[in-house]
């Protein structure tokens, strides 16, 4: 059926209740393809009613094609671009609410709902993504796992390799034999659909172990079950996943909300199924939330023997590499909008503040830059975000991250985290800072571990990852800032040594005081890390999880 016959045959069906759509979409997928109608927006409901007909008589014209779905979508006009500031200064022209909504709408990428335009990230290359290799992808929530894996299935489909995506999350109440049943008949379902109309016994067999999968599902196969069906499983891989015949790639996102218990039983499952196939799998997850390996059974698999390792965990090591892949992610949302550029909305120390405040996560970057807008326009003509605009976005966004602790891990763990969250705040401040430091030597001690997921749950940022003392050889320490919504009221005491940015490079100033910050170039901002409270693990391991 050509574009010309289905756009007649749906502009024929709406006319007769007075319906003109005012565009069509096709969306072709595998196995099926979507017809995606704009009608005027008093006009959806009475269309949608139509979609039954609509499908059968498209589907009657084109038997022997994939299926059509029909949604019917109201037609939206952008609102004009306007390029004189409103009454309520120029943060209340309508491109500027359009640029919130993009914002809020598109900041959280996903399978159905890729970036806006993705900016690769100078800590991880699309080629290394692309290796023959299986890999974990490691990073905080909004760092940009999902975003990074989106553009190398991209390139993958592009490169005719068989590509697919499936989120952890909606295998998370299965047991690990089942959850395996799944992937494997998503898996299987894919390579047949790949080959089309092929009639080889190679495909037809592999179709057979797809339907095995399919049952074992359905009926809740056990580890036993699964066990005796691999093999078959795996030597009809071997005879479509060749090297220069066929190549898949299987994207699992957000692997760590699978409980820890099942993750490396489901691991190994998935290495067995792929075992000697040019078949890859790209699993993304938080490290401190992941276990990929279980020594004791030898199940899972090891890094780096069985797999390599991509660590995508933002720290402020580097703000100026940071600000700039930040504000580059942000322009081409701003571009999007129809606004002239990101200076003519958002002041320098603004848009420094927003690095501080994130943490360097563009997810929480582009969140807080949308609550930034919202909190300025509550000013009176305000023409452009400020930094105290960020600062209150930023107090704003810590009950969401609380929310965000209470999904990634158990409600007793949770109450042990932020209580040893609030301790440490407490302790920090009260001695003047709000940053600190870690004995590097500490790192076995089970506070630690409490310090690190506080980090993952981007409620602590790390700024140096090795800080020497000056006074005791082979003495090293990390040092971290606490998150921004933790001192977002500086009010609340005088004389806090706050660390900021400017231009790219870090400053420090104290609360209270007049004056202009002070730079830390050269060795500056490393002695002003060496002289910040050094915080004893035993203080958080009175909440150890």
């Amino acid at each position: 059926m050509t574009d010309n016959t289905y756009a007649e045959v749906a502009t024929s069906i709406l006319s007769e209740v007075g319906i003109e759509p005012l565009d069509i979409d096709l969306r072709d997928f595998p196995g099926e393809r979507w017809l995606i109608i704009f009608v005027p927006e008093g006009s959806v409901m009475a269309a949608q009613s139509l979609a039954g007909s609509l499908e059968r008589r498209l589907n009657e014209n084109a038997p022997d094609e994939a299926p059509f779905a029909v949604t019917f979508r109201p037609k939206v006009t952008p609102p004009e671009r306007v390029d004189n500031p409103t009454e309520g200064g120029p943060l209340s022209q309508p491109l500027i609410t359009q640029l919130i909504e993009l914002l809020e709408a598109r900041s959280r990428t996903s399978d159905a709902l890729p970036s806006l335009k993705y900016v690769e990230d100078p800590r991880a290359s699309l080629g290394a993504v692309a290796a023959s290799r299986h890999q974990l992808i490691y990073g905080r929530r909004g760092v940009g796992k999902t975003a990074l894996l989106l553009e190398a299935k991209r390139l993958a489909e592009r490169s005719g390799h068989v590509a697919v995506w499936m989120n952890a999350q909606s295998l998370r109440h299965l047991s690990a034999a089942t959850a395996f049943a799944v992937v494997a008949e998503f898996v299987v379902r894919a390579l047949v659909q790949h080959s089309g109309s092929s009639e080889s016994e190679i495909v037809a067999r592999l179709a057979r172990e797809g339907e095995d999968f399919q049952r074992l599902h359905r009926e809740g196969g056990s580890a036993g079950d699964i066990g005796a069906r691999l093999p078959a499983l795996n030597l009809a891989l071997r005879s479509v996943l060749r090297e220069g015949v066929v190549r898949l790639y299987l994207y699992l996102d957000d692997f760590y909300l699978l409980p820890r218990s099942i993750q490396p039983a489901l691991l190994d499952y998935l290495a067995a199924m792929l075992r000697d196939c040019d078949g890859w799998m790209k699993v993304a997850s938080i490290e401190r939330l992941t276990r990929s390996y279980e020594p004791s059974s030898h199940t899972g698999i090891e890094i780096p023997h069985d797999a390599s390792k991509i660590d995508l965990d933002v720290t402020l090591e580097n703000p100026g590499s940071a600000q700039r892949f930040l504000e580059n992610v942000l322009g081409n949302y701003i571009t999007a909008a129809g606004i002239k550029s990101l200076p003519s909305i958002a002041k320098s120390e603004a848009l420094a503040r927003l690095v501080i405040a994130s943490g360097g996560v563009p997810r929480d970057y582009l969140n807080l830059f949308a609550s930034s807008i919202v909190f300025a326009r509550s000013r009176s003509r305000a023409r452009e975000v400020g930094r105290e605009d960020v600062q209150k976005a930023a107090g704003d966004a810590a009950r969401s991250k609380k929310r965000d602790l209470e999904q990634d891990v158990s409600s007793n763990d949770a109450d042990a985290l932020l209580g040893a969250l609030e301790r440490l705040s407490a302790f920090v401040k009260g001695e003047g800072y709000t940053y600190f430091r870690v004995n590097m030597a500490d790192k076995g001690h089970s506070g630690y571990e409490l310090l690190s997921q506080l980090v993952n749950l981007r409620f602590v940022h790390l700024v140096q990852a090795s800080l020497s003392d000056q006074h005791r050889v082979g003495m090293r320490y990390e040092a971290y800032v606490l998150d921004l919504s933790e001192y977002a009221e500086v009010r609340i005491k005088r004389s806090l040594s706050i660390l900021d940015l400017e231009g790219g490079e870090w400053t420090r100033r104290q609360t209270g005081r007049r004056g202009k910050p002070e730079r830390l170039t050269g060795t500056k901002f490393r002695d002003t890390l060496r002289q910040s409270p050094l915080i004893a693990m035993e203080m958080l391991s009175d909440s150890a999880i």
